[in-house]
């Protein structure tokens, strides 16, 4: 006995960040909406857990009660070094502390209690568009087949069924844990090292984020002992080496193969936002504002196409114009932000490191340039 499906407006390939803020504004239009989430919420997620204020009424507008909440309000920054260097500046437009464990369960609860149907531990193979009925094709890990009007890839930079496109010649690796003690509450410090850098905030529950990024092949002569590392080659900063004395309240989460630019899908009709259309480096601490601002630039575009007033063809073209102008030019200054800390002549990264801490004014002209408009 063969069972119907339900017929859906949107299909969402990705529960994360940009997917769910998709869904939820989707479902505030009126749309019938699937999301198609791998994994389960709440999660732990590498990730810096760090907003920009650039989202701060976009957070509001999908449900999230920030003064309710009372998280960290964070303006302040401070940057150290290896050299035993610390520089600090006020954040112009400053941001909140919140974590990945806590905002992914609450925008999936939004999106559920507005009507959006959400599988979970459910893996997509298959993600094509059908020309000759204008409907797109997911196929799930377990045979089911859902078509629909529209289908937005939101499935991060690993997507399975597609092959990667960004072949950056380094790759690096990220780590996460949360720990009982940090930074006063309105401070984001980045602490360098060699062959990376370490962010440590405050979020919610009196918990501080600590997450930092490597180089690969940095980690390799370890074979995976994290603690060994941070021993041996973190703490070789001073004030890093305070904070990885602070006792651990969660596991280690780690990530890898991570590389950062525009990814070029190889199939011409898939529209996708988030991690999905480019990786920015953490250093900006803009990753997520922008997953949100994708999804709101992109709903602006599939609600003018479900009614009929731009076709397929225009919808693609104004999502390929944000990800290739604006996206590109956000995430292009970020990897320029982040090659100051990676030089690897020893020399010139010495000077640059010795310039930012100690040239006033400069760290307060780099961090505005990590910042974009309000959503």
């Amino acid at each position: 006995m063969s069972t119907t499906l339900p017929k859906y407006d949107i299909i969402i390939v990705g529960g994360g960040l940009a997917g769910l803020s998709h869904a939820i504004l989707s479902a505030k239009s009126g749309r019938k909406v699937l999301v198609i989430e791998k994994d389960i919420y709440p999660r732990m997620k590498v990730c810096g857990e760090y907003i920009s204020n650039e989202s701060r009424n976009f957070l509001k507008e999908l449900g999230l009660p920030i003064e309710e909440l009372q998280l960290p309000e964070i303006n302040q920054f401070v940057l150290t070094t290896q050299l035993g260097d610390q520089s600090n500046c006020t954040l112009q437009t400053g941001g909140i502390g919140i974590s990945r464990y806590f905002l992914d369960e609450f925008l999936a609860k939004q999106a559920q209690d507005l009507g959006v149907n959400i599988l979970l531990n459910t893996k997509v193979n298959e993600f094509t568009f059908l020309s000759a009925s204008s409907l797109f094709s997911v196929t799930t890990s377990d045979g089911i087949n859902f078509k629909s009007p529209l289908a937005i890839l939101a499935a991060g930079r690993n997507v399975g069924f597609l092959k990667p496109t960004i072949k950056s010649k380094q790759k690096f690796v990220g780590v996460k844990y949360h720990i009982s003690e940090g930074p006063p509450d309105d401070t984001i410090e980045i602490h360098h090292f060699e062959g990376g850098y370490c962010g440590v905030s405050k979020v919610e529950d009196n918990k501080y984020c600590l997450c930092y990024l490597v180089k690969a092949h940095a980690l390799k002569p370890f074979n995976g002992d994290f603690k060994a590392f941070e021993e041996q080659v973190l703490s070789k900063n001073p004030f890093l080496k305070v904070r990885l004395q602070a006792p651990k309240l969660t596991s280690v989460v780690t990530t890898s193969n991570i590389q950062f630019g525009i990814q070029e899908q190889t199939q011409n009709s898939i529209i996708d936002i988030g991690d999905s259309a480019g990786f920015i480096p953490p250093i900006t601490g803009n990753g997520m504002s922008l997953a949100f601002r994708s999804a709101k630039k992109l709903h602006q575009q599939t609600e003018l196409y479900l009614d009929g007033k731009i076709n397929l063809t225009e919808m693609l073209a104004n999502a390929h114009h944000y990800k290739s102008h604006y996206l590109k030019y956000r995430i292009n200054k970020g990897i320029f932000l982040q090659k100051l800390l990676f030089l690897n002549n020893r020399v010139l990264k010495y000077i640059v490191l010795k310039s930012i801490v100690n040239i006033p004014g400069f760290i307060q002209i780099l961090s505005k340039q990590a910042v974009g408009k309000e959503i």
